[in-house]
């Protein structure tokens, strides 16, 4: 006679109707790997696994082990408030992109980082709210809060967001990077020499602090030197109150395949937010042999050490002297290779792994040990 299962696992795949986004493939990638350690004989093959998602135009990918139940309205607020604690009764529930019902008494609650209230101007008023609403609820009723780092643990405490005794680091893996074949399209396409460009991800939010970066090209150090902006175009950035500089290369939003090829090309990242969860871009970056220039705010100093070159939030001259050291030679080399050793620990199999082991004590209904 097969045995029963140890335990009933419900998975919150409410993010699987919205569009692609940071959260949203951290979430993603977390089933993943909770679908493939079941395949492979791990813990999570004693269990029923069950995703419930919306009934309408998702993007999840074909799982094996997890076991697909579309919802109704389950891609509404609605549903994950009001008719998801229903759904997964009998069970427990995680939720990995910040959102959960508060009524749902056994749960695991991912939330990232405190951002919304660290840099609320860089929110709309409607999501800003619903926030400061809805994630604290989730949180302080969920038996365990999964973020990112120490520091984004830290700032859910000082908000009163999430319980720090109740609040688990599980880092983020960065392997997805190296998936892909490096393509070149993009970089040829726009006439990119190897060695010559500096990337930055674009964004109008404040925190992200990019008007620094544009103003330390238009210092005379850095003339001549392109700088790919990736995401946003021009005149979306312009309308923000931002001045690119005239120079700047607009590549617009690309697949990890391409992101992969600039990576590897380039003179350095530059990451020059004011505040970060986790900051993944550098360590992606870190991975495909690229220096990396940030700000040592948010979790970035946690995450990347001494691998990355450090330069004053609101020094454009810090910045534009960052940019010139790495083209010594010694120092580049120096923080390849730093870069390498410390990002080869942030793996998605090692982050799926250490989820299932949190999650094994509430799945399977005993005290954690």
């Amino acid at each position: 006679m097969t045995p029963g299962p140890a335990g009933r696992l419900f998975l919150n795949g409410k993010f699987y109707g919205g569009a692609m986004n940071g959260v949203h493939r951290v979430a993603d990638r977390l089933l993943r790997e909770l679908d493939a350690l079941a395949v492979r004989g791990g813990g999570p093959d004693r269990w029923d696994m069950r995703l419930l998602l919306p009934d309408r135009g998702d993007w999840a990918p074909p799982f094996q082990a997890i076991v697909r139940v579309p919802q109704r309205l389950g891609h509404t607020q609605y549903w994950e408030q009001m008719l998801l604690p229903r759904a997964a009764r009998g069970g427990a529930l995680a939720s990995f992109a910040n959102l959960a019902p508060r009524a749902h008494p056994r749960k695991l609650t991912m939330v990232h980082d405190a951002q919304f209230r660290l840099s609320p101007e860089s929110y709309p008023a409607k999501l800003r709210l619903g926030y400061r609403a809805l994630i604290p609820l989730g949180a302080r009723s969920s038996r365990i809060v999964l973020t990112v780092s120490d520091y984004a643990r830290d700032s859910l405490a000082t908000f009163g967001i999430a319980d720090p005794a109740s609040t688990i680091v599980l880092h983020n893996g960065a392997d997805h990077i190296l998936e892909p074949r490096a393509d070149p399209h993009v970089r040829i396409g726009h006439g990119l020499d190897s060695r010559r460009y500096c990337v930055l991800f674009g964004s109008a939010a404040r925190y992200k602090n990019l008007a620094v970066v544009f103003a330390a090209f238009a210092l005379p150090a850095l003339a001549g030197l392109p700088l790919v902006v990736i995401g946003p175009d021009r005149a979306r950035l312009t309308a923000a109150g931002l001045e690119p500089p005239a120079s700047a290369v607009f590549v617009g939003p690309i697949d990890d395949a391409t992101l992969r090829d600039l990576y590897e090309h380039a003179h350095a990242l530059l990451y020059p937010s004011r505040t970060e969860g986790f900051g993944l871009p550098p360590v992606e970056a870190m991975l495909c042999g690229c220096p990396v220039v940030a700000a040592p705010a948010g979790a970035v100093p946690e995450i990347c050490r001494d691998a990355v070159h450090y330069a004053g939030m609101d020094s454009p001259a810090e910045w534009a002297d960052a940019i010139v050291a790495l083209g010594d030679q010694a120092l580049r080399a120096a923080k390849i290779a730093a870069g390498h050793r410390r990002a080869a620990g942030f793996t998605w199999r090692a982050a799926g792994e250490r989820l299932a082991a949190i999650l094994t004590p509430l799945v399977e209904g005993h005290a954690p040990a």
